[in-house]
Parts: structure tokens; C-alpha cells; sequence
């Protein structure tokens, strides 16, 4: 379960873009399409984690009983279920080397992907390789049988943007590279390097941009830079006052650390992040500023540099870069939008996504004054202006989307309250009879607490459970085209879901309800990512819990959600997640209108049901196949059509 090194990981003076792909060794890419989106933690599959919750321990004791008296759907009836929430991953992709040192790709891109889960949280691997990522899991379900040991809700991690390294930066060609004075024929890694301890710029300029162009086209050439201390004598020439120089090093050592971890930390040993960070604060050159975020975005997907980079670069990145590009403003910015190039907001993005998929990063960067602000009016005005496939839109819906894992018990909000409010008033009920029938439901149920109202104007992580956050996520449900921007968009809503608490009451009948966002979630079911049909049949799922949205989501997705149980295959890797989702979401919604849901239980869907209740390489979703059965036999109305 290591994440991919290079999601994220652009070369040289390679510009990138915002679409999955990783590159291969030899430079090569070809484009392909994970799934991913979960993250912090490594799969040992090497499974992108893509937003999404999944469920465990579905009633594993309940499942033997025949017959339990009906409680209505959404109670604790039979099944014991794990919320999880999601990570998302960001895929980026990068422009190839413009120069004449490009190498052959694929209709002039380099990409290609790369097979990784993610989970609802948003795990990134950008290599920009992103968190680690853990285990999925879905999301928490109610149980079926009353049931006093209700386990922990468990979110799904978060997800680095897991691209394989992008492209490599173009470098410059021969004839810039070399004077008069030095033979590009016989031009060697060793001589190269003897030049970058030379006292004139040029010549120092000059073994910079040949290591660049060499490492670009030979993977061997890492370790010979490695073995004769390359790397530390670019890093001092990050201090050089020659504008050519300092481009040059940061372009080599962009295409050094790319798809290397030994050469990222060998980086991170000689002070390369401080000494990249320092130039990043002083420049204004364009594409200096290029280089040395692409080379932040490279070393960011390695764990053992997050911390580092959270505590250096983050910083940086969002006063300098984040906050002037992305058009907010809370009145003390000075620099102005037209001073950042897009590739640089780009990059910047990208290694954000990164470090929000790490526990300490996702804390941090939700305190860091204007950054949530920035990323989410960056997302709102593309929303506005019709570019939903912004390249940078996706790396800040990725942001967004791991930022919101674990929101309603990592950040005190307006829910934390009125939750021990309502545990209050629940508990004084369940005091006036042991054998209450309501007992062991509170999580399903009104709680009679009436609803905060929201803020007027966001600020911060308030942004996060915002009304307007969420008509930006289902907006993008309706534009875009990018699988990675959909999944991430739902793997956000998941997370704000995912609780057992008022926040995810709320958020539902916000979804559901007032921004009547169920056909655009149903919509997810009929992708042809399977990734995408996971972040939303675990979105469903959640939903599902609240009674107040039964109604109105059996009319809305009860089609859509049998027909993913009549004709999904297994042949995906989510396969497994989303028929337990399914089969949980058609459990609560038939279960509260039998009425109206047994026109939905066709011989097909059932015959299905019942195989998969034998799946031996599924058995969370052979559990949740047992238990839709066995609630479906428990009434007398449903048992007959079973029969059928």
C-alpha cells in the first residue's frame, strides 16, 4: 500500500494539467483510469483511495435471525454498520517538455494511470504521492436489531493526488546549454557536476540544465547525480543571485526527485525545502516560480517530507501563491491576481492536496487563515464562468474534499453543541424506561433540537458544512466531465454525512431536501468509473439513515440503486463496496414503504442478491446481502413477492 510517487510529480519546465495519469519509467504514458480517492493511509493493493464510505461489520451476529420485529426504516434494525468517510487522491497531469528534448507520448501528453482506492477523506497521492491511506470502509450504518454496542464510526482516510509522477520539465537544448568553451558531446554527469562548483554563472547554469536534461531522459542518471553529490551542490545554487542559475537548479532538481523517494529525502538532508521555499518567497520570476512549485508538488508525495513541507512550504504557498491567484480577499492582500501564472497556482494546488491527506496537514491548513476561503471561491468562480474542468478545479475540490474528513469530531462547530444537547435530552428519555422501543436509535431519529442557523458569510472551516459549499459540489455533479472532480465532489458530501450526530441529519436534508441534489447523486450510479459509482452509492448510503429523507429518496434513487444490484459485475475492485452500499441504501428505503419497493424486487435483482450472498471474495458484501434478505422475509407483505 504504498502511495505512487509522481502523482503530482511534475519535471523540469513540464507544465501540468489536472487529469489522471501517472508516467511510466522510461517517460512514457499512457492514459488509463484509476480509481481513487481515501487518504491517509497506504493500501497494500496500491489502491488510489477515492471518496467514498463503506461499512463494516454489518450485523455479522444478526444475520441468523429469521424475523425481527419491524422497526421503521432507519432504526436499528438488523444491521450494525461503520461510517466511514472518504479521502480523495488528486490526479494531475502535466503538459510534455515543449523543447527539443521531448520524448514520445501519447497524443502529445504524457499520461497514463494509475490503479488506486480512495476513500471518502480525501488521501492524496500526487507524487506528488499524497497520505497514506488505511483500510476503506463504509459508511456507518443503522443497525437492524436493537443493539446497545453500536460500533465507532469510521471514516474513510484521505487521499493524496496519487498520480505517478507527471512529466518531465523540458530543459533546454544543447546549443543553450553549451558555449563555445564546452563540447556537449563530451559532456558527462561528472563534468557537469565539477561545473556547478564553478564561479561564473554560466557555466554553472550549464551543468544545471544538462543534469536536467539527462535525468529527463535517463532514470540511471538519479542515482550517478546521487552518488557524486549532486544534489547538494544544486541546492546551494538555489542562493545564487542569477535568475538563469537558480531556474536551472530547480528545474534539475525537479527531475532529480521525480519517481525517487532517496532523492527526496537526500533534498529534504541538504535544506532543499528551506532553501526552495526561501527563492519561492523572493522571486517574481514566472518561471522560476514554475520550477520551484513543481518541485514542492514532487516532494510532497512523500510521507517522511510532509511534516517539513506543512511547517515550510504551506505557508508560503497559500500567502504567496493560493490567496493572490484565487481572486478572495479579505481586504489585507496586497499582490494582485495577474502576478501568479495558472501553472504555479496549479502546482500549488497540487501540493496542498498532498499534505491535506496527512492527519497534521488537513489540521493545519484548516486553521490557515484565508486558505479554505481561497480554494473554495477559486472552485465557486470557475463554477460561474462555466470552466468546470478547470485544471485547478480538481486539486481544490480534492483540498475541500479532505479538509471535511472527520470535520464534525476534528473541529468544534455549531452541531458539537445541540450533539450534547440532544444526548441530553435522549438520555432523559431512555431514564424513564429501560425498554423504551426508541432506545438505541438516537442516531436515526429528530431529536427534537432545533437546527443552528448558518453563517451569513463563511469563514474558515465554516466554509466546509456551508449551504453554498454544497451547491458548489452538486453544481459540479451537473458540468463536469473529470471522473476525479465527481468523485471528489461526492466523497466531500460523504464526509459531511458520515457522522451520527445533527451535522449529518443536517447536511442530508440539506442534499436531499432544500438543494434537491438526489438526481444528480443518482446520476453517479450510471458512470462508467467505477470509483465514481462507489462515491456515490456511499453517499446514497449515508443518506439512507435519516427517516426524514426516505420518502423522498425512494422516488428519487430507489430505481437507480436496484439497478446497480440487478446489473453491476464484479469485475472492478470496488465492486465489493458498492453492492454493500447498495444493499444497505435498498434495505432502509424499501423497509420504510414496502408499498412502493416491491415493484423493485424483480427475479433478476433478487437472484443476484442471493449470489452474491455466496461471495466468498466479497464477504462484507455477502453479509450485507444476508441481512437485506432476512429484513426483507421479516414482513409479511415483501415475504410473499419473495416467494414469487
Amino acid at each position: 500500500g504504498s502511495m505512487y510517487d509522481g502523482l503530482a510529480d511534475g519535471y523540469g519546465y513540464g507544465t501540468s494539467r489536472g487529469s489522471y495519469y501517472t508516467k511510466t519509467q522510461t517517460g512514457n504514458c499512457n492514459w488509463g483510469y484509476p480509481l481513487y480517492n481515501g487518504t491517509l493511509k497506504r493500501d497494500v493493493e496500491n489502491r488510489r483511495y477515492s471518496s467514498y464510505s463503506q461499512m463494516e461489520g454489518w450485523g455479522s451476529k444478526h444475520y441468523g435471525k429469521a424475523v425481527c420485529s419491524p422497526a421503521r426504516a432507519g432504526s436499528d434494525y438488523c444491521f450494525v454498520q461503520n461510517i466511514k468517510s472518504s479521502r480523495s487522491e488528486p490526479d494531475l497531469y502535466c503538459d510534455p517538455p515543449r523543447g527539443t528534448l521531448r520524448k514520445s507520448q501519447v497524443g502529445g501528453r504524457a499520461e497514463h494511470k494509475t490503479t488506486l482506492n480512495r476513500q471518502s477523506i480525501y488521501s492524496s497521492c500526487s507524487t506528488q504521492q499524497g497520505t497514506t491511506r488505511t483500510s476503506k470502509k463504509m459508511p456507518a450504518r443503522a443497525l437492524s436489531c436493537p443493539s446497545s454496542n453500536k460500533p465507532d464510526v469510521v471514516y474513510a482516510q484521505p487521499v493524496m493526488s496519487c498520480k505517478q509522477d507527471v512529466v518531465y520539465g523540458q530543459t533546454q537544448s544543447s546549443s543553450k546549454m553549451c558555449g563555445d568553451e564546452i563540447d556537449a558531446g563530451t559532456m558527462t554527469i561528472q563534468k557537469a557536476i565539477q561545473l556547478l562548483c564553478s564561479s561564473d554563472d554560466k557555466y554553472q547554469a550549464m551543468g544545471a540544465y544538462f543534469l536536467q536534461h539527462t535525468c529527463f531522459q535517463d532514470e540511471s542518471a538519479k542515482q550517478e547525480v546521487y552518488r557524486l553529490g549532486g544534489i547538494a551542490k544544486l541546492v546551494e545554487l538555489l542562493r545564487s543571485t542569477n535568475q538563469n542559475v537558480q531556474r536551472a537548479a530547480a528545474g534539475a532538481l525537479r527531475n532529480l526527485v521525480f519517481k525517487n523517494p532517496t532523492n527526496k529525502i537526500e533534498t529534504r538532508r541538504q535544506n532543499g525545502i528551506r532553501e526552495c521555499v526561501s527563492l519561492l518567497r523572493r522571486t517574481g520570476n514566472t518561471e522560476i516560480q514554475k520550477q520551484l512549485t513543481g518541485l514542492l508538488w514532487n516532494l510532497s508525495s512523500t510521507d517522511e517530507l510532509k511534516e517539513e513541507l506543512i511547517q515550510e512550504a504551506l505557508p508560503v504557498l497559500t500567502d504567496c501563491v493560493i490567496i493572490p491567484f484565487s481572486g478572495w480577499s479579505d481586504g489585507g492582500c496586497n499582490r494582485t491576481r495577474e502576478i501568479i501564472d495558472p501553472e504555479v497556482f496549479f502546482n500549488a494546488t497540487g501540493c496542498l492536496r498532498n499534505l491535506s491527506s496527512a492527519d497534521m496537514g488537513r489540521q493545519t491548513m484548516r486553521n490557515y487563515p484565508g486558505l479554505i476561503d481561497s480554494v473554495m471561491t477559486y472552485a465557486q468562480n470557475c463554477v460561474a464562468s462555466s470552466r468546470p474542468d478547470d485544471k485547478s478545479v480538481e486539486n481544490c475540490i480534492c483540498i475541500l474534499h479532505n479538509l471535511s474528513y472527520r470535520l464534525d469530531a476534528e473541529v468544534p462547530n455549531k452541531y458539537t453543541q445541540l450533539n450534547h444537547m440532544a444526548r441530553s435530552v435522549y438520555m432523559d428519555k431512555t431514564l424513564t424506561g429501560c425498554f423504551n422501543s426508541r432506545s438505541g436509535k438516537m442516531e436515526n431519529d429528530e431529536y427534537g433540537v432545533p437546527l443552528p442557523e448558518e453563517d451569513f458569510k463563511p469563514k474558515g472551516p465554516s466554509w466546509l458544512y456551508h449551504s453554498d459549499a454544497i451547491r458548489t459540489y452538486l453544481s459540479l455533479m451537473d458540468q463536469s466531465k473529470k471522473d476525479a472532480t465527481l468523485e471528489a465532489c461526492a466523497g466531500a458530501l460523504q464526509n459531511l454525512t458520515a457522522s451520527r450526530g445533527l451535522m449529518s441529519n443536517a447536511m442530508s436534508q440539506l442534499i436531499g431536501l432544500k438543494e434537491k441534489g438526489l438526481p444528480r447523486i443518482a446520476r453517479l450510479l450510471q458512470s462508467n468509473s467505477s470509483e465514481v459509482v462507489r462515491s456515490g452509492a456511499s453517499l446514497l448510503s449515508n443518506m439512507s439513515r435519516h427517516p426524514v429523507l426516505h420518502k423522498t429518496m425512494a422516488h428519487q434513487v430507489l430505481p437507480d440503486v436496484s439497478r446497480l444490484l440487478s446489473f453491476q459485475s464484479g469485475n472492478t475492485s470496488s465492486y465489493g463496496e458498492i453492492m454493500t452500499s447498495a444493499c444497505y441504501t435498498l434495505r432502509n428505503l424499501i423497509m420504510s414503504n414496502p408499498h412502493l419497493g416491491k415493484s423493485y424486487l424483480t427475479s433478476n435483482m433478487l437472484n443476484n442478491v442471493v449470489s452474491l450472498c455466496r461471495n466468498g471474495s466479497c464477504p462484507k458484501a455477502a453479509e450485507a446481502a444476508r441481512l437485506l434478505l432476512t429484513d426483507l422475509w421479516s414482513n409479511r407483505e415483501l415475504q410473499n413477492v419473495l416467494k414469487q
